[in-house]
This record gives C-alpha cells, structure tokens and sequence, in this order.
C-alpha cells in the first residue's frame, strides 16, 4: 500500500523516558534509509545523542530531520506520537512504520499505528 507517512500513536499513560532503550534501534532503521558518508553519520551520531537527552529528561525527542534524506521521523507538537513521513506517496512507508514500531512492540508500550494522519496530506488527498 502506498503511504505519505505512517503515525506510531501512544497511549495517554506513555512517557518519553519509555523510549530510552528502544530510540536508538528506531533510530537506526530511519537513518539506515539515509545512506550517509561517514562525516555525515558522525554528525548524525551528535544528533542521537541529544535526542537522547531529552527522552532521559522525559522530554519529547527532536527526531530525525536530516535535509535531502527520504524519510523523516518527526514527533508533532501536543501529541504522543512518532510519525514516519516521506513527503512523496511511497510504498515504504508501511514496511518501515512497521519496523520501527516493532522495537517496542512486547516492551509495555502500548500504541497505535495509523496512516496518512497529517492535516497537509488530508488536504493533498481532496
């Protein structure tokens, strides 16, 4: 199925500090999609690391919001949510929602996963 982008959905319970050992696996899969140069990757590993101070201060990560890359792992304002986004329809989408979501799937982090979530596809659809 195609997709513009896939939602990773919390549960109202959930704290960022849940994603402590899983955010770097997620984090992996998305840049993994990148094909960096080693600079780049180093640049990426800074990146890491301050999301990940935030998710151990309980604070909403940055995400990953490297220009010129194909996917995006961006977490909306007021909301409990990852959200994997292309900003083409690509039948990627689903496959690497899913994976990203199966590193915390069986960790007592309940979710959802839903598709084509953001308002600018909404309207890109009618």
């Amino acid at each position: 199925m195609k997709n513009y982008s896939g939602h990773i959905i919390f549960e109202e319970n959930f704290q960022w500090k849940d994603l402590e050992k899983y955010f770097p696996d997620m984090w992996e899969i998305i840049e993994g999609e990148a094909k960096l140069n080693p600079e780049e990757k180093q640049f990426d590993d800074i990146l890491l690391e301050l999301n990940m101070e935030e998710i151990r201060k309980n604070r909403k990560p940055f995400g990953y919001r490297r220009e010129n890359t194909r996917f995006k792992m961006i977490f909306p304002q007021d909301k409990k949510e990852l959200t994997i986004y292309r900003n083409i329809i690509s039948e990627e989408i689903e496959g690497l929602t899913e994976k990203v979501a199966h590193e915390i799937r069986n960790k007592k982090i309940k979710y959802n996963l839903k598709y084509d979530q953001m308002i600018s596809i909404k309207l890109k659809k009618k």
